[in-house]
């Protein structure tokens, strides 16, 4: 029997995209363990909810807070939604693979992919449970995809999310804590080695967020060029959470549910095919700093499913052609670029440049931004007016050379390039000269901006 698409993996782009394709095609979902189980949790802006999802939504974030050890701080009520829901993952996960069925496609559990074929005629899959023939194969394996490496297919240059953590259970209640925060950072004194260490170089966040009046969900996070081991995760977790002074209503929590991930973060593109294959999810690194990823499968999985459907029926599925599909719906390009400069700040800035960073957020703070536009950023909802006001806001707190002495070398061009779209080409021929790319000499080289704003 021959299908039109085998899906590698039953997580949940697989899944999304499987009960979408499976309304008008044959699928086979191929998972090595079962479909739809997971690690993972999940909240999502307001808006990726729709009515079929709702239902396996609750309540959600509704105030965000950022604490450091050396003096960052910030605190705000949701500005961009009232509330951003939870997913409910264990009731959505299996509603999908039970559509899925409905529809008349197969899921198959324990069944680990092995390798693949690609011929004018299609791909032949080759599986723990036999051979299964199709049009088109779909990656939905993740972070690690075996299906990427055997295609040559680096990821050396993306960001990674380590993430560790448990559902907790406060039987003696929150001290303090409201139901609906979310602390985004929070830092400690003996996870920094000095004030120069850098979340790139190992340094741990802690974040929180209370589901109800005595259930949390609690977590440390890396961002880094490498993927931290979950057995290097673990222990850290467990001293934070029983042992650090700042997280005393964590002591006498029981851990009800292990919870831990890995994501990528990438850079402006994230279209990626070969011969009748592409790539989902985060094989395809579909994510953003705000909920897993969960909102950018849920923003999005429909229109990538309809122009699947569309490729399908014009049997035009070459590289080329896949490639060209587009995976995401946004405005403007700024709402990718902008991403990605804020993963790249947050995981190379210094301690005390973070704190700078946090405090903008912080009435007090001589530049004070509204923090809406934190939310935009990491929501991928952001205007190109509203990125040049976050870009005017960080240039008035930071020189142009310390942000560029923060970033690695190779993500220097990249953002120069992708820069261009948004300011003069002065500055870039400002920066490139710094850089060593070219260009003339700066006509101002000590201005202390950067950028010249309105």
């Amino acid at each position: 029997m021959q299908y039109d698409a085998i899906i590698i993996g039953g997580g949940p782009a697989g899944l999304a995209i499987a009960s979408e394709l499976s309304l008008t095609r044959r699928v086979l979902v191929v998972e090595k363990g079962i479909a739809g189980n997971t690690n993972r949790s999940w909240f999502v802006p307001l808006d990726v909810v729709d009515d079929s999802v709702r239902p396996f939504t609750y309540g959600g974030v509704t105030r965000f807070l950022a604490n450091t050890y050396s003096g960052g701080k910030a605190q705000w009520n949701a500005r961009q939604f009232p509330r951003y829901p939870y997913v409910d993952e264990k009731r959505l996960l299996p509603h999908w693979v039970d559509t899925i069925r409905v529809n008349g496609s197969e899921v198959l559990d324990q069944c680990e992919y092995r390798s693949h074929q690609v011929d004018a005629d299609g791909v032949l899959v080759d599986t723990a449970r036999g051979k299964f023939a199709a049009r088109l194969l779909i990656d939905c394996t993740g972070y690690n995809s075996m299906i990427a490496r055997q295609y040559g297919i680096s990821r050396a240059s993306y960001y990674w999310w380590s993430v560790y953590g448990a559902i907790g259970d406060h039987p003696n209640g929150l001290d303090g804590m409201q139901v609906g925060d979310y602390m985004l950072w929070q830092t400690f004194a003996d996870t920094t080695a000095s004030a120069d260490t850098s979340l790139q170089q190992g340094r741990p966040l802690f974040e929180y967020e209370i589901l109800d009046e005595r259930t949390s969900f609690s977590l440390i996070l890396y961002l880094r060029r490498e993927i931290m081991t979950r057995e290097f995760m673990e222990p850290v977790y467990n001293r934070i959470i029983r042992e650090e002074a700042s997280t005393s209503a964590f002591h006498g929590m029981a851990v009800k549910e292990i919870k831990y991930g890995w994501y990528p973060s990438a850079s402006v593109s994230q279209e990626l095919a070969r011969e009748r294959v592409i790539f989902a999810g985060d094989a395809a690194c579909w994510t953003t700093p705000c909920g897993w990823g969960m909102s950018f499968i849920l923003n999005n999985y429909r229109d990538f499913t309809a122009r699947l459907e569309q490729a399908l029926s014009a049997d035009r599925l070459g590289r080329a052609e896949l490639a060209a599909i587009p995976h995401f719906r946004f405005r403007e390009r700024g709402e990718i670029v902008l991403n990605a400069l804020m993963t790249h700040f947050l995981s190379n800035a210094s301690a005390p440049m973070l704190d700078r960073f946090i405090n903008l957020f912080n009435e007090t703070s001589p530049n004070h931004i509204d923090p809406i536009y934190c939310e935009k950023v990491f929501t991928l909802d952001i205007t190109p007016a509203e990125v040049h006001t976050v870009l005017a806001t960080l240039l008035k707190e930071f020189h142009l050379k310390e942000l560029f002495g923060i970033l690695q070398p190779d993500d220097y061009k990249l953002l120069v390039e992708e820069a261009a779209a948004y300011v003069g080409e002065s500055v870039v021929e400002e920066v490139r000269h710094w850089l060593h790319f070219g260009g003339d000499k700066p006509q101002n080289p000590e201005r202390n901006s950067g950028f010249d704003f309105a």
